[in-house]
This record gives structure tokens, C-alpha cells and sequence, in this order.
């Protein structure tokens, strides 16, 4: 019988080339370089809000310890995650020092509204961590399955002509997301998940997934850039 890993990964495999598809319209753009600062600034603000969300479902899953298995395992694992997500700085700062070297005023992006595709994403996050079940994150953790690969990154970098030290996140992340998603299946299959949290989990990924594709769709398809602190 598959484990619940195994599910979850047979179920965001049927969204996994729509996931791709904005990333390679970037590529194939005859304006990436215009476009790539404002399409990464859309996942900033996910980014900016990945460790405050983990952070709420570690508090409400202490507060669920005393007669939820699944909330004690989720603890525990966001315990080590949570420090590991920071790189050792303030929330999403590694990710706005990247659009600051490609010229974007990370001041403004931090102050203006997230697109409303971001927006809904977080949303529901925090929803769903209160009102049904803080595995819900486990959703969200679980899109690093689908890190960025180091020579689509390369590619982007050459396309654009962009510098180099916009795309240290990327970079990054295309080795450690390798190790970190599969922390995160053996940690799915260790927890004594229901029916009902497996639901919840795949819910949050596809829902992420899908709000993701929406936000970078609406700027490889926009005629001028929108994104606040983009520098055009």
C-alpha cells in the first residue's frame, strides 16, 4: 500500500506541469529580463510569510499536544524546521537582498499589499492552521518538492543578463530543497495521519500550487510591470 507521502506525491504530480509552466513562459519571454525582478517579487511575499505561518501552527499545535499525536509529530518538526527556514536572519530578508541586486525597492514591495493571488494563498493558510488543523502547513512545506533545478537557474541568469547575486536564493534552494523535501516524506509517513489530515495536506499543496501558478501567470502575461518596487 502507498504511504501517505507516496499519495501526496502522486497527487501534486497531476499539477506539476501546470507549477512549471509560468516558470518556463519567463524563460521563453522576449522580455524576461524586464519581467524575471517583478515574477520573483511575487514569490517574495510568500516567502516573507512561510516562517510567521509555520510559527502560528507551532503555537496552535502546542496547544493541541496534550491528546493530538499529530500535532505532538508536527511540533517536533517544525521545531527544527522553523530555525532552518531563517538561514540565520530576519524572515524572507535573504530573499529581499536577492531583489535588491536586481533593483527592486524592497521597502515599497514590504509595504504594499501582496498580489491577490498571494494573498489568498496566506489567507487560507492561516485559516486553515485555526479553524481545522495546523497540518495544513505541511501543504505549503511541501511545494519545496518542487525546488527550482540549478541549471533552469543558470539559464535564467544567462537570459536575463540580470546579476548573478539576484538569484542566490534560487540557487540555494535548488540543493537544499532536495534534503528538506525529503525530511519532510519521512516526517508525512512517520505521523499518525487520518483521512481527514491527508485531505487537509493535499488541500493546502494544490491550493498553494494553484495560487502560485496564478501570481506568476499574471506577470508573464501582463503587458507592463506592476508588482510595487519594481524598477522598470
Amino acid at each position: 500500500m502507498p504511504t501517505a507521502s507516496a499519495r501526496l506525491r502522486r497527487k501534486l504530480g497531476l499539477a506539476s506541469s501546470a507549477f512549471a509552466t509560468p516558470g518556463r513562459l519567463l524563460l521563453e519571454h522576449p522580455r524576461s529580463r524586464e519581467l524575471c525582478p517583478e515574477y520573483l517579487a511575487a514569490s517574495a511575499y510568500v516567502t516573507l510569510a512561510t516562517v510567521p505561518l509555520m510559527e502560528a501552527a507551532l503555537a496552535r499545535a502546542r496547544g493541541l499536544v496534550s491528546d493530538d499525536a499529530v500535532a505532538v509529530g508536527l511540533a517536533d518538526y517544525l521545531e527544527v524546521h522553523i530555525p532552518e527556514e531563517l538561514h540565520g536572519g530576519e524572515p524572507g530578508r535573504a530573499a529581499l537582498d536577492d531583489l535588491e541586486a536586481l533593483g527592486v525597492d524592497t521597502v515599497a514591495l514590504v509595504a504594499s499589499p501582496p498580489p491577490q493571488a498571494v494573498a489568498a494563498l496566506i489567507g487560507s493558510q492561516f485559516f486553515w492552521i485555526h479553524h481545522r488543523h495546523p497540518i495544513a502547513v505541511l501543504g505549503l512545506v511541501a511545494l519545496e518538492a518542487f525546488h527550482p533545478h540549478a541549471p533552469t537557474v543558470e539559464r535564467l541568469i544567462e537570459t536575463t543578463g540580470l546579476p548573478r547575486d539576484g538569484f542566490r536564493q534560487l540557487l540555494l534552494h535548488a540543493v537544499l530543497d532536495v534534503a528538506h523535501a525529503e525530511e519532510l516524506h519521512l516526517v508525512i509517513d512517520a505521523l499518525p495521519l487520518e483521512p481527514e489530515h491527508e485531505e487537509l495536506i493535499g488541500l493546502s499543496a494544490l491550493h498553494s500550487m494553484s495560487c502560485l501558478i496564478d501570481a506568476w501567470l499574471d506577470v508573464v502575461a501582463a503587458e507592463e510591470p506592476v508588482a510595487a518596487g519594481v524598477a522598470r
